[in-house]
């Protein structure tokens, strides 16, 4: 049973990875070390353009981690997350969904109704399909076999585009609901003296 668990969540984390585009920013990340490794043979650890090449790289490797590239406010307020506790599946969650934003230098969390309306909306819509197709090969013509073959089939494509949708839905509004009022604190703590660029054009 603990192998099979074992197996399960390797697989998740799989899916996951692979849905989320993790796969891309290694990649990236890759491409990121090489130049940096590059630029410091040749000019050295005080040039402009090795503190470009390894802020580039940083932010490879916060996307790495993070499954997204975020701007600097963003990361910063992250990694304060990570030392307050939050978890790291949660974090994935919100910077993969672009939940945490900014307005000027100043970070806030995002809430969004619609996004609520739209995921229930495709849960029904996905869960109904998925069902009638589970009808359909049951009521088709054939042999017990076959049809629990193609029963399995169905349950296999299903859960993993199932597990994938669930990245950019309701498991991002969960990791919301779970850690958005502890990271509106941290947003709040950091985002003290920092106009929005709002106020900003006011006051320009």
């Amino acid at each position: 049973m603990n192998l099979l668990r074992r197996y399960v969540a390797k697989l998740e984390t799989g899916l996951d990875e692979g849905f989320s585009g993790r796969w891309w920013w290694l990649i990236c990340r890759h491409v990121a070390e090489k130049r940096l490794e590059r630029v410091l043979d040749q000019l050295g650890e005080n040039s402009l353009v090795v503190r470009h090449e390894t802020e580039r790289y940083r932010r490879m490797h916060f996307a790495v981690t993070y499954w997204r590239s975020a701007p600097g406010p963003v990361r910063m307020i992250v990694h304060h997350a990570r030392k307050a506790g939050i978890s790291l599946p949660d974090l994935r969650l919100i910077v993969l969904n672009t939940d945490l934003r900014t307005d000027g230098a100043r970070v806030f969390v995002r809430r969004s109704v619609l996004a609520r309306i739209l995921s229930a909306a495709m849960a029904t819509v996905v869960g109904v399909h998925w069902l009638l197709m589970y009808a359909m090969a049951v009521t088709a013509p054939g042999p017990i076999w076959l049809k629990i073959l193609v029963i399995a089939g169905i349950f296999s494509v299903y859960a993993a585009l199932y597990r994938g949708w669930s990245l950019y839905a309701y498991r991002a509004l969960a990791a919301v609901d779970r850690c958005g009022t502890r990271l509106d604190q941290i947003c709040g703590q950091n985002n003290l003296g920092r106009p929005s660029q709002h106020l900003s054009a006011r006051q320009s």
